[in-house]
């Protein structure tokens, strides 16, 4: 399995027969092996997770699929030829996608959260489900809400064998930058993770490895240090 990291929660891996490509917005996409069905993931609508360029790769590529959160309001393109490329999912759902199973868990931001079945694998990508705790900035109320709204996202898939997931792991959190990450480890039972949503700041990858939080599952975290890195797992 060949993985690249592409730019901040964008990533892109290659397996026998599929590519999935999560949360492109900006950044050097790599070149897609035209042979292998391509699926292209839109978790919400945030500048940081989606770019309407994504439907331009659909003028090269000719077997794409686009699987898109409810809220994104750009859904066509004179470069998507056909209405039944695009695949539209709200939360809280479960669909079939040729042999691509899809369960979509509630953001605690906006939009979703895709847990997929593809190819024997089971790949999860958080979107913007995370822990936000802002200090300082949101009222211990706030905070409360954004706790709860994120573990009731993770209710739907605790306990889940999970071959490769990315989760954010936010800088801007300060001393809480953990939380999610760490969550959604001793929640899951996860083989491979890949840190994203960091900013550019590549540092935060070694400083949770090498934490007290990270102890338990750190030989399981991929540090990742610079924007195209790629990376060949075996799983």
């Amino acid at each position: 399995m060949k993985i690249t990291y592409i730019h901040h929660s964008s990533f892109c891996v290659e397996l026998k027969n599929s590519i999935l490509l999560f949360d492109y917005f900006q950044g050097e996409l790599p070149k897609f092996d035209k042979d292998k069905k391509l699926y292209i993931f839109a978790s919400h609508f945030h500048q940081d997770h989606f770019n309407k360029s994504i439907f331009e790769i659909a003028q090269n590529y000719p077997d794409v699929t686009y699987i898109l959160s409810k809220d994104i309001k750009k859904k066509r393109s004179k470069y998507v030829k056909s209405a039944d490329q695009i695949v539209v999912v709200n939360f809280n759902e479960e669909i079939t996608v040729d042999d691509m199973k899809i369960k979509t868990l509630e953001s605690s931001d906006v939009g979703v959260a895709f847990l997929i079945e593809i190819e024997g694998k089971v790949i999860y990508h958080a979107g913007d489900l995370n822990w936000w705790h802002w200090e300082g900035e949101n009222s211990p109320k706030e905070n409360k809400y954004a706790e709860d709204k994120f573990k009731s996202g993770i209710e739907g898939i605790k306990g889940c064998d999970i071959d490769l997931a990315f989760v954010p792991l936010d800088p801007r959190q300060g001393d809480f930058y953990y939380l999610g990450f760490d969550y959604f480890m001793k929640n899951t039972n996860t083989k491979v993770a890949f840190p994203m949503h960091m900013w550019g700041d590549f540092s935060i990858c070694q400083t949770f490895k090498n934490s007290k939080y990270a102890v338990d599952y750190k030989d399981k975290i991929i540090e990742i240090n610079k924007d195209n890195e790629v990376f060949d797992i075996n799983l």
